[in-house]
């Protein structure tokens, strides 16, 4: 292990004793209240060093996040991790973790080239342009959902995987399942409003990890500040990519009843951080919501790379940063 990852600490149990001369100096605790008190001394005397383990971390204004290192799984920071969230477009990365295993299993090719079915046409929200007339390849479908995160490309890639969109979502919870997301539950392939589409930064990191350890040739797709397609160019709405030059990826999403949401990834000197924020607060400016996200994603991983790579740990001294 890299010297300098910091890791979870394990949180040693204090010394308690609410034993029979704890009944005979409180005698109105019944032996059914132990276990209780047992839990608030544990609470209150670990609190400060949990506190400690993130206290130089600069504020980060979203519902919800996790950043955790890709190689090793460590978790280095987390708000809210564990609880599941509405997630927007960032269902894409399970949709396209499915099509990446299709291609790996020859059933589809990079330069095969289709013409759009009728429901991908009819799907509203974001869009890759698809048109009745304009046949499009499976890497350009890849490049409509990794940028400008259309869903129509969306829908069009569960009906060549699965042949249609119920039998690729059960395929998407299906595999969920397999790999660890626990707390996720997907309704559609391209992420439009539906309370069943919700998921946990923790379980996003999971499958944002697979994807980068199982199909790293595919990578590149998301690394790609532009997109055109029918004429028409769409810009990446996480605008790390292109611009600051650790970024890898990843994905963006945004409804108003999930926020702005983003996946973005790094690397520096062979360490690869995956930071998931959900939720950035709303503005009806969707780029303005994008900037901010992208801002908060890089202001989570700044701190991660100088903890992981420069920075020893020392919570004597990070007691002292601003909260």
């Amino acid at each position: 292990m890299r010297r300098g990852v910091p890791m979870l600490a394990s949180i040693p149990v204090p010394d308690t004793d609410f034993g029979p001369s704890t009944v005979k100096y409180f005698p109105s605790i019944g032996w059914w209240l132990l276990p209780l008190l047992s839990l608030v001394a544990i609470f209150l005397f670990c609190a400060p060093r949990a506190a400690a383990e993130t206290s130089g971390l600069p504020p980060i204004d979203a519902r919800a996040y996790i950043l955790m290192n890709a190689d090793t799984g460590a978790i280095i920071a987390t708000k809210n991790a564990y609880q599941p969230y509405a997630i927007a477009s960032i269902t894409k990365l399970m949709t396209l973790y499915l099509l990446f295993k299709d291609i790996d299993s020859g059933h589809l090719q990079m330069n095969q080239h289709f013409v759009p079915c009728r429901t991908a046409l009819q799907t509203r929200g974001s869009s890759m342009f698809m048109h009745p007339d304009l046949p499009f390849s499976v890497a350009q479908m890849i490049l409509g959902m990794t940028v400008p995160s259309g869903n129509d490309a969306a829908v069009e890639a569960a009906h060549l995987v699965a042949g249609s969109v119920p039998a690729f979502v059960t395929e998407m919870n299906q595999t969920a399942r397999k790999i660890g997301m626990l707390s996720t539950t997907f309704y559609d392939p391209d992420g439009l409003p539906h309370p069943n589409n919700m998921a946990s930064p923790y379980d996003v990191a999971v499958l944002t990890r697979t994807i980068m350890a199982q199909f790293p040739q595919f990578m590149p797709f998301f690394g790609h500040k532009n997109f055109t397609y029918a004429g028409i160019t769409s810009p990446n709405p996480n605008l790390l990519v292109g611009r600051v030059p650790f970024i890898t990826g990843m994905k963006s999403g945004y409804t108003d009843a999930a926020g702005h949401c983003l996946v973005a990834t790094g690397t520096q000197d062979g360490v690869k951080l995956i930071a998931v924020i959900l939720g950035v607060p709303s503005f009806h400016n969707e780029r303005r919501g994008f900037w901010k996200a992208s801002w908060q994603s890089l202001k989570l991983l700044d701190w991660g790379f100088a903890r992981t790579l420069w920075l020893p740990a020392a919570p004597h001294l990070e007691r002292t940063s601003a909260p």
